[in-house]
């Protein structure tokens, strides 16, 4: 706290340029469900998905299927089959199964509907289906279709994707997509609760700024410990957005428990000393919470299950930042930097002969 009371700006500027350096993990990020790789190598599924991958191709434990649409077109023999080797030629792709692979002229319903207006074809990635790479695969995959489909004779003809890859895709985009719309509305509630508090409209902005950038910066640790120095291709699609929002919600208590006080002790002080004696106060209670709620949710990696551990990282790695670098550094230092303005349009950080000046005039 000293520190920061003392140099804000250097303080400040270490501070972000560190959260920043560590956000930068999230462009890598890669989303996916190791539903199977994530259980204990002890585990039967695991035992079974290992053999398939080592005896097959990992996209043998699900294949996606797409189903090709358009009147009539099981009779499109030759045009279904350069669909199928165009596919097979593609980036990723282990193998595709497809009418091909039928030597009966007549529909078995296997690849060809009876009703000759739909086709269907397996498609086995190279990587877990249930991954990030076999996520990205089939997004590519989506994007080139309607050229494929072109390039192989069936331009009238539609295509869609169904199988767990598929699931896990719209999974996770749809977790993403209500994110971005829920996320706004926690953060503005999250800064109504501030001003209320706080009576001002200036401390609350840059406190929900500090706080929303300690939590990019856990996820972005995250990333690189889990993808870049464990070697995993992913992180469980839902493991970011939990973390989130418990890191969100725990750092407003943070707030509340050191500005409030800073600004208790700011009614008979000057700033910089109240800052000083607020942070002495709350100094140690903070540290002591973040490493006791640090270490409650590390215990979660106890659990042989790899979502549990990585949530048990991203949390305690968030709160530790929170307390002992955005809450004991960063938050005083702006504060400091910002002064008496935190407090617009409230007086609460006002000197006091201000704050008593209409009283006298009275």
């Amino acid at each position: 706290m000293t520190l920061a009371s003392r140099f804000p700006r250097a303080v400040t500027l270490l501070c972000v340029s560190l959260l920043v350096t560590a956000a930068t993990g999230l462009l890598g990020l890669e989303l996916g469900n190791p539903l199977i790789r994530g259980l204990p190598p002890s585990a039967e599924a695991h035992e079974g998905y290992v053999a398939a991958s080592k005896g097959f191709t990992p996209g043998i434990l699900a294949p996606t299927v797409v189903v090709v649409q358009g009147p009539g077109i099981a009779r499109e023999r030759r045009a279904l089959a350069s669909l199928e080797r165009r596919l097979e030629r593609l980036p990723g792709t282990a193998q595709v199964l497809g009418p091909s692979d039928q030597p009966l002229a007549q529909p078995l319903g296997a690849t060809l509907a009876e009703n000759g207006d739909a086709a269907r074809l397996a498609i086995v990635f190279d990587s877990d289906p249930l991954g990030g790479v076999a996520v990205n695969q089939l997004r590519r995959l989506e994007a080139a279709m309607p050229r494929l489909l072109r390039d192989a004779g069936l331009a009238r003809a539609r295509a869609s994707f169904a199988g767990d890859t598929a699931l896990v895709a719209e999974t996770a985009a749809d977790t993403l997509d209500d994110l971005t719309r829920v996320g706004p509305v926690a953060l503005l509630v999250i800064l109504l609760i501030l001003v209320a508090f706080l009576r001002a409209l200036v401390a609350p902005l840059y406190l929900l700024a500090s706080s929303t950038l300690a939590v990019l910066a856990s996820l972005g640790i995250t990333t690189y410990f889990f993808q870049d120095i464990l070697g995993q291709v992913d992180v469980t699609y839902y493991v970011p957005f939990a973390a989130a929002v418990l890191l969100l919600a725990l750092g407003s208590d943070y707030n509340v428990f050191l500005v409030g006080r800073v600004w208790q002790e700011a009614r008979d002080r000057p700033l910089r000393e109240a800052l000083e004696v607020a942070g002495a106060r709350s100094a140690k209670p903070i540290a002591v919470a973040g490493v006791v709620l640090a270490l409650s949710f590390a215990a979660l990696a106890l659990v042989p299950v790899r979502p549990f551990r990585e949530l048990a990282f991203t949390m305690a790695v968030g709160l530790l930042l929170d307390a002992f670098l955005v809450r004991t550094l960063l938050v005083p230092a702006l504060i400091r930097l910002v002064g008496e303005r935190s407090g617009w349009p409230g007086r609460a950080l006002a000197p006091a002969r201000q704050r008593a000046a209409p009283a006298t005039r009275t």
